[in-house]
């Protein structure tokens, strides 16, 4: 939705007199905005029976960051609509514009106030009517999706591998990271022109969101190449994704504009899959997943390299276009 599309929608809403039904309807929905120490603009939901805050998974607003303790804070409503926060005396502390609270004080909170938890995650407390928390969250899709694919941006990537490989680990499963490269693009761009370049990527982001699944992470990582973060049990898994993947992209074809030649487009993909509770980095995982992919390309490109680490007692599944580097 772009700017004019936004005001229309915004003005829709007020000549529906969706503000005023808000506003009979009691008190507005409570939320924290991220600030800064997460992605700008990130919305969290408070519940008036009470939401902890945390870096574990059993928290409603969660936080990967090592300041943050497992549970470090919680915020609660009392019967006359006022809310709360409360540190549960955590190691880094809470502080509430600025000043430290003291641990399971509680201190009232009111609508534009600042917190910040441990040493970098500072939010916005604040109430939203419908029509301002909608913009508010087409605000934050803009700053995370990429403008031409509308799959998440690298930045966005980075910021969320490592909660969803807590969270895998937490299920018992293992963490497969993707990357796929679209092969001899720049030929695609040189022989049919950049606006079917951009049709390519489009088509590839497609196939993409067909071949996952909503806990799945999915991105545009730069130019021709995608990043896929898959939570699955084992390698054998993770590499029949990666395969169908790269059939669905290569049973794709494409029109280019204003030509009757149809472009086929394929992918090399490098594979990298850490077990249940072997998880490494995430700059290591992609590390090792680009390094298979450059291996794809040399080995003829349309294929899926594989690393396991660590190494699996049998992976027996190597198909004519995979095989392990």
């Amino acid at each position: 939705m772009d700017e004019k599309g936004t005001t229309h929608f915004l003005s829709s809403l007020v000549s529906s007199g969706a503000i005023e039904a808000a506003a009979n309807a009691g008190p507005r929905p409570m939320f924290l905005i991220v600030v800064s120490g997460g992605p700008p603009g990130a919305m969290h939901k408070l519940n008036v029976e009470g939401t902890p805050l945390g870096r574990s998974q059993d928290n409603a607003v969660r936080f990967n960051d090592l300041s943050i303790s497992r549970r470090h804070a919680n915020f609660f409503t009392d019967s006359q609509g006022d809310v709360w926060v409360s540190d549960l005396g955590s190691t880094n502390g809470t502080r509430h514009n600025g000043v430290r609270l003291i641990g399971y004080v509680p201190q009232r909170i009111e609508d534009g106030d600042r917190l910040q938890f441990g040493s970098s995650i500072v939010v916005k407390y604040v109430r939203l009517d419908p029509c301002d928390e909608e913009f508010q969250r087409e605000l934050f899709e803009r700053t995370v999706r990429d403008p031409l694919t509308a799959l998440y941006n690298r930045a966005y990537f980075l910021e969320q591998i490592g909660p969803l490989a807590d969270l895998s680990a937490a299920r018992d499963l293992g963490l497969a990271v993707l990357m796929v490269d679209i092969d001899h693009f720049k030929r695609i761009n040189d022989t049919f022109g950049h606006s079917s370049g951009d049709s390519v990527l489009r088509e590839a982001a497609v196939v993409l969101r067909e071949s996952t699944r909503s806990e799945d992470l999915v991105a545009r990582y730069g130019g021709e190449e995608f990043v896929v973060a898959l939570p699955v049990a084992a390698p054998d898994q993770a590499l029949e994704r990666a395969e169908r993947i790269r059939e669905a992209l290569a049973s794709r074809r494409l029109n280019a504009p204003n030509s009757d030649r149809a472009i086929r487009v394929t992918a090399s993909i490098g594979l990298s899959f850490a077990h249940p509770g072997r998880y490494r980095s995430a700059s290591v995982m992609l590390a090792a997943a680009d390094n298979c992919l450059y291996q794809a390309k040399d080995a003829g490109r349309n294929r899926v390299v594989v690393r396991v680490d660590p190494p699996p007692n049998s992976l027996n599944l190597v198909t004519p276009h995979s095989r392990e580097c």
